[in-house]
């Protein structure tokens, strides 16, 4: 069709055969006009297609319409107006890909009208730069991919989620970077130096986002020096070393200097693990000197490193640190770690003594000193001859001794094996072959060995490694009658190799097909996987398998693998047996590729051969894509199926199947699907009605379906009809949701299904049919939930809000309750206040659940209305005689006092919970013990343990909730948290600044001695990722030169933190001994309580 219209372009007969096409009322021959209409863009065709009595032709019509009509005069205001929601979205998909500019700009504001922002936000992409940065503040909260419109209009949407990030709380800012990930992804190519920018300086300066750790390895070729001074900054000290550095930085390793390598280096000194992968990926002769800036060598004499870390350095320096290891109790005092530890050693210095320990009686232990003897040799890169023919002691031995062997040889790099290896690998492998006892994990470890060195040596099929790598497939596949255990990468080597490979084992096939062993080839055909296709010969055992008396499907799936080959393939079966049809893999190719084809198989004569005994008709399992076909191969399988539907003696999933299967024939018309609505078992009827939701012709289907709403079935029903509901005419959809509203007895269920479709389906008088359910008498409360979220689709109308704001005062919990599972994000920005305020009344409600679930609700929608949220959680935190809402109202005004702009209502709690005076009845009650001292001393807890950067934020409130609580002798502790709070334990002399009223405080009332003591501790430790041990170690010496007790007596606190994080160092050490000489008895006391190392 589409060639015809390329050679009669402009021919007046051939619109006129498209139109006649179109009015011939099948689905086939109007896709057949819209082809061609397409090719010629005759939009006469198009708009008369509009009218199709089917959806689909409809839809696609709708599709082509901006291809096709260039008229400007065209008024698509009048047709999207006419259109269903099927063929509204795709037309609006369909400007998007064409680009219509013009019509973009004139159904924007149509759109949005009529049909929300949504739908309207489709359509900003192609509009001008004027229209994007005047409707993006509107319309931007409903965008759901941001890609195009990032792509077209790279600076607009940057200033929008600039300003998103400039305004949003530090709880919502991880979930802005969310949104927005399809436009970083964009504007990390386009304007890298804008998403850098916003995350130093607008954050969350916590952490890395997830949405921007994946970009780094584009930013930084952009900017390496603010993508370091990302990861490097203070405020992500933590995130850096629990998460190390990202695999994009490690990539695009060469755009950092050596010098920021070894800063990174410094920083992950505490976290070897992610030290080992930067080392890793960096040149070997850097590493040596990035390892001794981050430990430095009279620091690391007690260190013991990880494993991970030794690996990756340099021989002669992991030589060096394995013996100093080795020397250090907690290493040679167990077998396990000495050993280990040993391995890390030059093979010429560990041999000894890891031969030594191949010399014991336990299989474990020993199988565990062999690959420590592997593992060092592949450390080394040497001593593999000796290694080997040592190994070779293991052939009598037991199979986890041979399986660890093998796996540690696996694991080796392969141009470590020589030719003159080949002899003691032979031995090895041929122990393996030969052994009863050989487990899989064995042989699969001895595959993967041979697999390595024949990649290795693809290049060289002539010689001995290559040759031993064959030979070793060969006697594994004669050993167990089978190939391989798990398919590997048949890509990585040439296709020679990979021939050369299968002749190895071709011999084996073929004696297999002798016997009638299927399962061999099918075997091999399985782990070659795509590479079936480079295998001539393993094309011809299959084919011998089609020959058979039995064929397998896996057989002809195999055969038929070959793309350039299948169809002439598919034709010689069928041409050899027409019952080779029942395969799966035959049919599809005809359903999909070769239509034509079909015409034997479904015109009800019985097909008779080897794999269909002719007994029944055959029916071909088509279940979709039905559109490729003929009307008249449509109405033939039609008849077929309408007998297997009608078949009373079939299982109901058959009749089900059937049913399905005649619904989504676009031409198919027939009214036995009505008859089959009258049949006694429900699964049957239950499958007709869903059946008839999916008829091309929803129109005629839909009063089917209404008509089922009153009985048993009503469920199925009243859930089909959407189906049907978006492809119909909007003035159709509504004059029907109002007659079945209208209806006297309706049940439940189908009315709130109904309301449901009035707020997803808008149209102009949807909202005068949702006020008539809503001032119905007596509207059950499922209704009224259903009722409340359609209106929130009609935020912009007043009439609206009078019904939400009702339903916010229900004294229902159930009704009252479904307003809380509204999401910000998905109102306009106007609308939030007003809706945040309905949250607010319904954190009063009677209900303490629902008020629970209110305040939990409220701290999602504290983005620009903390002042709200903070005078509605006060009053509950205040209210004493209520003890049920408490909690919820202090997490949620902690969200809310995090970015420090609600530090007066903060502060005002705290003193009016100070200044209570206990009632009589509240002290030591059995059910109630002073409440404000509890939600005094909660409020505080909660704001002390924030992370450090939020508690930076917050020293104004800290310091007016220490003002509040002076002269309080009884919260004399909880003030000693709110100092700490403070502390910036990094820089000696403010730390020290910050704990002198703590170490006042304890000098006149030495019973917070202790209590301090701890606490100092805790808080240290809590900041650990934000302070050097050497600062620690100065505030350390600040302290014990003060004259007060209290500050010697906390430095010694503050000396275990720092000792511990340095393994208690010379430094550290030569202070312990000072305090265990203290002229005080408890400072003394205290320090011998203190240990350096554990007995």
């Amino acid at each position: 069709m589409a060639l015809l219209g390329r050679h009669h372009k402009g021919d007046a007969d051939y619109s006129a055969l498209l139109v006649s096409l179109l009015e011939s009322g099948t689905a086939y021959e109007a896709h057949l006009a819209l082809t061609g209409a397409c090719v010629v863009n005759d939009a006469r065709a198009v708009l008369f297609a509009l009218k199709h009595s089917k959806a689909g032709v409809r839809v696609r019509a709708a599709g082509l319409l901006p291809e096709v009509v260039t008229d400007p005069d065209f008024s698509v205001e009048s047709e999207i107006a006419l259109m269903s929601y099927h063929c509204r979205r795709q037309l609006l998909r369909s400007i998007l890909n064409t680009y219509r500019q013009d019509w973009a700009e004139r159904l924007l504001p149509l759109v949005l009208d009529r049909w929300g922002a949504q739908e309207a936000s489709l359509l900003l992409a192609v509009c001008s730069e004027e229209t994007v940065l005047s409707r993006l503040p509107e319309l931007g909260y409903a965008l759901r991919n941001w890609r195009l419109l990032t792509k077209y209009y790279p600076d607009p949407v940057a200033a929008y989620f600039k300003n998103a990030l400039q305004n949003a709380t530090h709880q919502e800012k991880a979930n802005i970077w969310w949104t927005f990930s399809s436009a970083i992804e964009v504007l990390s190519v386009t304007r890298p130096a804008i998403v850098l920018e916003c995350a130093l300086t607008l954050g969350p300066t916590d952490m890395i986002h997830p949405v921007l750790k994946q970009q780094l390895g584009i930013l930084i070729q952009a900017s390496p020096e603010d993508v370091f001074e990302l990861l490097t900054r203070e405020e992500t000290r933590e995130y850096l070393l629990n998460h190390g550095v990202p695999a994009g930085v490690l990539k695009k390793r060469k755009y950092f200097t050596t010098a920021q390598w070894t800063t990174l280096a410094t920083l992950l000194a505490d976290q070897p693990v992610h030290l080992a992968k930067v080392l890793d990926t960096l040149a070997p002769s850097c590493r040596e000197a990035m390892f001794d800036a981050a430990y430095k060598e009279d620091g690391r004499k007690t260190r013991i490193f990880s494993m991970p870390l030794l690996d990756v350095l340099p021989h002669r320096l992991r030589d060096k640190e394995a013996a100093r290891m080795l020397e250090l109790r907690d290493i040679c005092d167990h077998r396990d770690d000495m050993l280990e530890t040993t391995a890390r050693r030059l093979i010429v210095n560990a041999r000894e003594k890891l031969e030594q320990a191949v010399q014991v009686s336990n299989a474990d232990e020993r199988a565990t000193a062999y690959a420590h003897l592997v593992r060092s040799t592949a450390l080394s890169r040497s001593g593999m001859d000796e290694t080997l023919r040592f190994l070779i002691r293991i052939k009598n031995d037991q199979d986890p001794v041979r399986w660890q062997v093998m796996v540690e040889l696996s694991n080796c790099p392969a141009p470590m094996f020589k030719e003159e290896h080949v002899n003691d690998l032979t031995v090895l492998v041929d122990s393996v072959v030969e052994a009863r006892d050989t487990s899989y994990g064995t042989r699969s470890a001895t595959e993967k060995l041979a697999f390595a060195i024949l990649r290795e040596n693809a290049l060289e099929p002539k010689g001995d490694l290559f040759k031993f790598a064959l030979r070793t497939f060969g006697r594994l596949t004669m050993r167990d009658g089978q190939f391989a255990l798990f398919s590997m990468d048949w890509d990585s080597i040439p296709s020679s190799a990979l021939e050369a490979l299968f002749d190895e084992i071709y011999a084996f096939g073929v004696e297999a097909n002798k016997r009638e062993n299927v399962s061999v080839v099918l075997r091999m055909a399985d782990l070659f996987g795509k590479a079936v296709d480079r295998l001539p010969k393993l094309q011809l055992l299959l084919e011998e398998l089609l020959k058979a008396k039995t064929v397998s499907p896996q057989a002809v799936h195999y055969w038929l693998a070959p793309y350039g080959t299948r169809d002439a393939r598919v034709r010689e079966l069928l041409d050899r047996d027409p019952s080779f049809i029942s395969f799966h893999d035959v049919f599809i190719h005809l359903h999909l590729k070769r239509q034509e084809w079909l015409d034997p198989f479904i015109s009800g004569k019985i097909i008779k051969g080897k794999h269909l005994s002719g007994k029944t008709i055959y029916v071909v399992p088509a279940y979709n894509g039905f559109h490729r076909w003929l009307p008249r191969q449509q109405k033939a399988l039609a008849s077929l199926l309408e007998r297997v539907a009608l078949d009373a003696k079939r299982s109901f999933h058959e009749r089900a199947a059937a049913m399905r299967s005649l619904a989504v024939m676009p031409d198919y018309c027939s009214d036995q699907l009505e008859v089959l609505l009258r049949d006694q078992e429900v699964h049957v009827v239950e499958a007709a009605l869903y059946a008839f939701s999916l008829w091309e012709e929803p129109e005629k289907a839909l009063p089917v379906l209404l008509g089922n709403l009153d009985g048993d079935r009503a469920r199925v029903a009243m859930y089909s009809i959407p189906r049907c509901m978006r492809r119909v005419s909007p003035v159709l959809l509504t004059s029907m949701l109002s007659d079945l509203l209208n209806r006297e007895k309706l049940k439940i269920t189908v009315r709130k299904e109904a309301i449901r479709l009035l707020g997803a389906y808008k149209s102009s008088e949807s909202m005068a049919i949702l006020i008539r359910e809503y001032e119905k008498p007596n509207v059950h409360k499922d209704v009224m939930i259903a009722i409340g979220h359609a209106a929130r689709q009609w935020l912009d109308d007043e009439r609206s809000w009078t019904m939400i704001s009702a339903m916010a005062a229900s004294p229902q919990r159930d009704i009252a309750r479904s307003l809380l599972n509204q999401y910000s994000g998905g109102l306009p920005v106007e609308a939030r206040p007003r809706y945040l305020q309905l949250i607010i009344e319904i954190a009063g409600h009677a209900d303490a659940v629902v008020a629970r679930e209110a305040f939990q609700a409220m701290s999602l929608w504290v983005n620009g209305s903390e002042e709200k949220v903070a005078a509605s959680t006060s009053r509950t935190i205040l209210d004493l005689e209520d003890n049920t809402r408490w909690k919820a109202a202090l997490d949620t005004l902690i969200v809310a006092s995090r970015d420090g702009k609600v530090n007066d209502w903060v502060i005002g709690v705290c003193t009016q919970l100070a200044d209570t005076e206990t009632k009589a009845e509240w002290n030591a009650a059995p059910e109630r013990d002073l409440p404000e001292r509890q939600r005094l001393v909660a409020l505080i807890d909660k704001l002390t343990s924030l992370p450090p950067n939020a508690r930076r934020v917050l020293i104004p409130l800290y310091t007016g909730m220490i003002d509040a609580l002076k002269s309080k002798e009884t919260l004399r502790s909880a003030a000693i948290k709110l100092y700490l709070a403070i502390v910036e334990w990094n820089h000696a002399d403010q730390a020290a600044l910050h704990l002198d009223p703590v170490i006042q405080m304890v000098d006149t009332h030495p019973h917070l001695l202790d209590y301090s003591y701890r606490q100092i501790a805790r808080a240290a430790n809590a900041s650990q990722a934000y302070w050097r041990p050497e600062a620690i170690l100065d505030l350390v010496d600040n302290l014990r030169d003060q004259k007060p007790f209290a500050a010697q007596y906390i430095g010694l606190s503050l000396l275990k933190v720092a000792g511990t994080s340095l393994l208690w160092n010379q430094a550290c050490t030569d202070r312990l001994r000072a305090y265990r000489n203290h002229e005080h008895e408890a400072i003394r006391l205290a320090a011998l309580d203190i240990w350096t190392v554990l007995e």
